[in-house]
């Protein structure tokens, strides 16, 4: 092959993936105009479910948004409890009435060792999916800088932190959890 026909090929191998790359995107979204459809989601009945003890603890973890960075935007609505019982009690409430609201564990909730930080997903053939995460303390001072204390809400220490949060495109539509 010569140089000429390798040049010509290389350029209609770039024109042609740019051209057709390009008519296959989707185009970017934005977070202009959702807050209708953010209202919407924070009034998701499913994320009113917690298990009887857990305190709410509010913040800037907590609470309803747009969130639209360099791969797009979602739209996210969280909450976050502290709780004195365990994770197995968590896993096991959430396995019940989130089933009985309709949407399915995706994984197996089984938590495996202590101590690991784990995300578990809920799905709905037609509503928003939901995770409940597990968190500490430890990590949310990282992750915000701020130091949450549910110690006076509990009137003891919180054994186990997780936040309940729901997902979806800026129209209001469903994410899966993949």
């Amino acid at each position: 092959m010569n140089m000429l026909t390798v040049r010509v090929l290389l350029a209609v191998l770039l024109v042609g993936t740019s051209l057709s790359g390009c008519s296959v995107l989707r185009p970017f979204e934005t977070c202009e105009g959702t807050e209708p459809a953010v209202a919407e989601l924070d009034e998701l009945s499913a994320l009113a479910l917690r298990p009887e003890g857990a305190v709410s603890v509010g913040g800037p973890w907590a609470g309803s948004s747009c969130v639209d960075d360099t791969a797009g935007a979602w739209l996210s609505a969280q909450r976050l409890y502290a709780y004195s019982g365990t994770r197995k009690e968590v896993l096991e409430y959430y396995g019940r009435k989130a089933s009985a609201a309709g949407w399915r564990p995706v994984n197996d909730l089984d938590m495996g060792p202590d101590g690991r930080i784990a995300v578990f997903c809920f799905e709905s053939a037609d509503r928003p999916s939901i995770t409940l995460a597990f968190d500490s303390p430890e990590k949310l001072r990282e992750m915000y800088g701020v130091q949450p204390d549910p110690g006076a809400l509990l009137g003891a220490d919180a054994r186990t932190w997780f936040s309940w949060s729901a997902e979806a495109a800026p129209d209001g539509s469903r994410i899966s959890c993949d």
